[in-house]
């Protein structure tokens, strides 16, 4: 009778183990993704590798650490080929490394609502539509310090986060005002 308890007992509580296991595979990861919604960019980049993405379409010239922003819109001229779509681009780096992206795209067919968004990027990065939670016109996903925001309330935008940085950015921009 001992053994049987036992042995259910240690049944359990590998099935238990495999269980918790599988779970945290499942969990979303996207510091290290790309995704062309992205523009094949990744939080951490260094200048240099964010303008290697662009070639000579963008002109990213971030010389100084601490907080620094990129920016460019497309709306008298329109984007060259590597930004075809995109109506306006924030690069923002702190200690030359990017910690946030934000895209705003040209109306499209495809990303009409906030949902299709959220599907054409979980498609793109290989994660379950239902990591997302969508409210009106926004859909957002916290994976760790990484936060990921969708919305379509003018013109499609994404918008991706490390958190932590932008949180000593903030904090950096506090200490400023005083």
């Amino acid at each position: 009778m001992k053994n049987a308890i036992a042995k259910s007992t240690a049944a359990f509580l590998f099935s238990l183990v495999v269980a918790v296991t599988c779970a945290a595979q499942e969990t979303c990861e996207l510091s290290s993704k790309t995704a062309p919604l992205f523009l094949n960019l990744q939080i951490g980049m260094s200048p240099d590798e964010t303008r290697s993405v662009f070639g000579k379409d963008l002109k990213i010239k971030i010389k100084k650490n601490g907080e620094r922003t990129f920016f460019q819109n497309f709306i008298k001229n329109s984007a060259p080929v590597s930004l075809q779509g995109v109506r306006a681009l924030y690069l923002r780096f702190f200690d030359r490394r990017l910690y946030q992206i934000e895209i705003f795209y040209e109306p499209r067919q495809d990303l009409r609502m906030v949902e299709d968004i959220a599907d054409a990027l979980s498609s793109q990065l290989n994660f379950p539509i239902s990591n997302w939670k969508i409210t009106t016109n926004r859909a957002e996903i916290k994976c760790g310090e990484i936060s990921l925001v969708a919305d379509n309330v003018l013109n499609p935008r994404i918008e991706l986060t490390n958190e932590i940085i932008r949180a000593k950015v903030k904090e950096s921009r506090e200490k400023d005002k005083k």
